[in-house]
């Protein structure tokens, strides 16, 4: 059975009968395309100062300001989800950057800190663009960052790309499916 197809109305202006967008839809368009712009130019930066993705040094930078701390809390700082953070620990781990240690707290909980030589790294990489754009959500007034959202969300779901759970920028992750469905559905 194929996947569900959401067939919304476009906005008059937004490209129906050949017309050229709306100003307005140009406008937000060239907005995503600076943020992400922005965000694979720090990307290659990182690649090419450092050797690491954008994410994996944006991960590192949280590490820096606060560890040892769990997959679980590393996660929310990077305001992703744990299964994306994950992949890319377990990257940095294997290139001795990150080490997983058994909490001495809870035996349960896997610690996560920065080794020597993610510190040594760190301090010749650049700034990670997300690290800026988290600053400036931030920023905004929490009514405005709620609208943002919701609308975001709204652009998201009627583009009908909502069923990947989202990565890390440039950060190539397991195949995941968000709501629960299958591959095949």
């Amino acid at each position: 059975m194929g996947a569900k197809v959401n067939h919304q109305p476009r906005a008059a202006g937004a490209g129906d009968r050949g017309d050229k967008p709306a100003t307005e839809v140009r406008e937000v368009l060239n907005s995503l395309r600076q943020i992400v712009r922005s965000l694979r130019v720090s990307s290659r930066a990182a690649e090419q100062r450092v050797g690491l993705s954008g994410a994996q040094l944006f991960v590192l930078s949280c590490l820096a300001r606060q560890s040892p701390c769990s997959v679980n809390e590393l996660a929310a700082r990077t305001a992703t989800d744990q299964s994306s953070v994950s992949v890319v620990v377990s990257r940095l781990v294997a290139l001795g950057h990150v080490r997983r240690t058994t909490s001495k707290v809870d035996r349960r909980r896997v610690d996560l800190s920065l080794t020597s030589s993610g510190r040594t790294l760190l301090e010749s990489a650049p700034e990670a663009a997300q690290d800026r754009l988290i600053a400036s959500l931030s920023q905004l007034p929490k009514a405005e960052l709620k609208t943002l959202s919701r609308l975001l969300g709204k652009v998201v779901d009627a583009a009908d790309v909502s069923e990947q759970v989202p990565s890390l920028f440039f950060e190539e992750g397991p195949a995941l499916v968000a709501k629960g469905r299958s591959r095949n559905d």
